[in-house]
């Protein structure tokens, strides 16, 4: 595991903002499970509303939450006042997404100061916690920085 110092001592609390500001989260019902600097894990429980026909997590909110866990570990290296958002993903589908839980993991593999490479593992997990990898992600987070004044 890569260990990562924070430019913001608030990282949590200010993380914790990032997240509530979000609506998207809310919407698909996502929470924020264990947080360390540039490691991210969101939880997503099923609902049909969010499925697809054949009763999988639809591919597009597993999409969406590997890109938004990115942006969350990103968002955890940034400097105070800094916006993080996507600049680019990619993303694998492994499996189908079979299950009451959705569980999305972001690692930062290379911060910068424009830039942060993150990837994503995205797990389903079963009634017993038993998981399964259904999708991986790749992609760059751009940070913003404050405006003056």
């Amino acid at each position: 595991m890569n260990r990562f110092e924070p430019r913001d001592p608030d990282y949590r609390e200010t993380l914790a903002g990032y997240v509530a500001a979000q609506s998207y989260l809310g919407l698909i019902g996502a929470s924020l499970g264990a947080v360390a600097p540039g490691d991210v894990e969101y939880r997503v429980p099923f609902r049909r509303e969010i499925g697809q026909q054949n009763g999988f997590f639809h591919g597009g909110v597993i999409g969406g939450i590997a890109e938004a866990v990115m942006g969350a570990a990103a968002s955890t290296l940034a400097a105070v006042g800094s916006n993080v958002v996507g600049a680019e993903y990619k993303i694998n589908l492994l499996s189908p997404a079979l299950g009451p839980l959705l569980v999305a993991r972001g690692i930062v593999v290379k911060p910068g100061r424009t830039l942060i490479v993150c990837r994503a593992d995205v797990e389903v997990e079963d009634e017993h916690g038993a998981r399964t990898l259904c999708a991986i992600a790749q992609g760059a987070m751009a940070v913003i920085a404050p405006r003056a004044g």
